[in-house]
Formats: structure tokens, C-alpha cells, sequence
């Protein structure tokens, strides 16, 4: 089975709570060529925004560890690269 937004997505949903803002952006296509991207994987990089309360408290590095668990399977099926931008509604309200 190919790797999805819509996969990913799943992954990460289960374990917010409705408060919580997700977006993820496939950015595979700006890294044709490089390694790790390998189109018959489906998506391979991504840009994954979360703003949820429940980061409070969290250092950036704990929030990615939280994340990286959820998509420990999807990382296992080829997902290469992900950047992220893991924030507060507090921390946004303030940028």
C-alpha cells in the first residue's frame, strides 16, 4: 500500500483531540532525485503543522518524539523526511 496524505493523516488524527489544528503538506516533488524519494512509495516528504494545547509544556524536541511515534509504521513503509512546525494555540497567538 502507498504512503498517502490521507494515510499519514489518519495516523496522526487518532491521537489528537478536536481542538486540535493539523495540516500536512506533501513537498515529495521538491525532492526529486534526492535520496529517499522514491515515487513507487507514494509520499515521501512532508511538512506536518500541529497546534494543540496538549503540547503545553513540551519542549520542540519531546513534541517531534510524540509525533515520529505516531508515524513509526508509516516511517517503516518508505516516509522519508518530515519537517515540522509543532506549537500552541498560545505560541501561535503570539507569532
Amino acid at each position: 500500500m502507498q504512503i498517502s496524505i490521507e494515510k499519514i493523516t489518519q495516523s496522526i488524527q487518532q491521537h489528537l483531540s478536536d481542538n486540535a489544528v493539523l495540516k500536512i503538506v506533501d513537498e515529495s516533488h521538491m525532492h526529486y532525485g534526492h535520496q529517499g524519494h522514491n515515487p513507487d512509495v507514494g509520499v515521501t516528504h512532508v511538512a506536518i503543522t500541529i497546534v494543540w494545547k496538549t503540547f503545553e509544556g513540551l519542549s520542540a524536541i519531546e513534541r517531534q518524539r510524540m509525533v515520529n511515534i505516531w508515524l513509526a509504521d508509516i516511517f517503516k513503509d518508505g516516509l522519508h523526511a518530515v519537517s515540522y512546525m509543532l506549537k500552541t494555540p498560545n505560541e501561535v497567538a503570539h507569532l
